[in-house]
């Protein structure tokens, strides 16, 4: 069993920045976990959670090396199966939460209100996980566990957490009652929470797809207007049998008012339908800046195959659809 490592892919900038974020994520959870989460009898969730409850009944044995004990062996066992630089981050992780939870442990414990403690420990700790996903990391050997149910047997990885989970907050239960095992519950649905807007950012976008008799001038507004990009899909009517421009284009959250308002502007008949977009990834380029690509089709490729699509550009130039009706 090798683990093959590319040292220019491993050891440049972005890895540097990588591992940088990972600290910091990792390092806050295991602030929370210190000052919130332990003081208050609450468990952690995943292989954190388990290693409370082994410290719990062997006081002998620190969280930190538990920590350490259960997760390594996961991520080295599955080696074989996922990505060399996961794996590496991962084990940087479980590292730096291992140091990070012996060195905050006993410096400031807030016992006055539990549910606050949820609170606090949810965002903070959830958001430090955030963090090292977004960089390509992972908090710890229940997301490796994930991952290989995944790969072997179909299970999806959040159905593993939420069923290791489950047995956690069981756990809360039977050690430290059935209150406190309910707010281990709301800490661990806070940080979820948390932990996906860290990784999605506050700011929602959405995709939008604009049916208008219009397109040319609906797209030059939102190009001039919103500064977005816009695509050009070509559809067909189902009922009309006639062709159609299709604007794609993204936005985010602050822009939905303007968008709307450019569409009663230009065409208050126009059809729009909007869908929530998790993550967009991509480089648009200005125009102009494009270099050609041999491997691209070419633009006049394009319209020849398109070239029935035509329809007129201008307000003037386009007479609106009639639908005949028996009336």
């Amino acid at each position: 069993m090798k683990l093959h490592i590319n040292k220019k892919e491993i050891f440049n900038r972005t890895t540097l920045l990588d591992l940088a974020t990972i600290f910091v994520g990792t390092a806050l959870y295991s602030l929370v976990v210190d000052v919130f989460v332990i003081p208050n009898d609450l468990l952690a969730g995943g292989f954190t959670g388990i290693a409370m409850v082994i410290s719990h009944f062997v006081p002998s044995l620190p969280v930190s090396l538990l920590v350490y004990l259960i997760n390594i062996p996961i991520v080295l066992w599955a080696i074989k199966e996922i990505d060399t630089r996961f794996i590496l981050y991962t084990i940087f992780a479980v590292t730096v939460q291992a140091l990070t939870l012996e060195l905050f442990d006993g410096i400031y414990t807030y016992t006055n209100d539990v549910f606050m403690a949820c609170l606090f420990a949810g965002i903070i700790g959830g958001f430090g996980v955030g963090l090292v996903i977004r960089r390509r990391g992972s908090g710890g050997g229940l997301d490796i566990l994930g991952i290989v149910f995944k790969k072997r047997y179909g299970i999806s990885v959040g159905t593993v957490g939420i069923v290791f989970n489950i047995f956690v907050i069981a756990l809360s239960s039977l050690i430290y009652g059935l209150e406190l095992s309910m707010y281990t519950l709301c800490f661990i649905a806070i940080s979820y929470v948390a932990t996906d807007r860290a990784i999605d950012g506050f700011s929602k976008r959405y995709t939008a797809l604009i049916i208008t008799q219009y397109p040319y001038d609906m797209k030059d507004a939102i190009i001039n207007r919103l500064h977005r990009g816009v695509t050009f899909l070509y559809g067909e009517g189902g009922f009309s049998g006639l062709k159609r421009h299709i604007l794609y284009c993204v936005v985010n959250q602050y822009e939905m008012a303007a968008l709307k308002k450019i569409l009663s502007e230009i065409d208050v008949n126009a059809f729009m339908t909007l869908m929530e977009t998790r993550e967009v990834y991509g480089t648009f380029l200005k125009k102009g800046s494009q270099n050609p690509d041999p491997r691209a089709v070419t633009q006049k490729e394009l319209e020849r195959v398109f070239e029935a699509y035509e329809i007129p550009k201008k307000k003037e130039d386009h007479q609106p659809d009639v639908i005949e009706t028996d009336d």
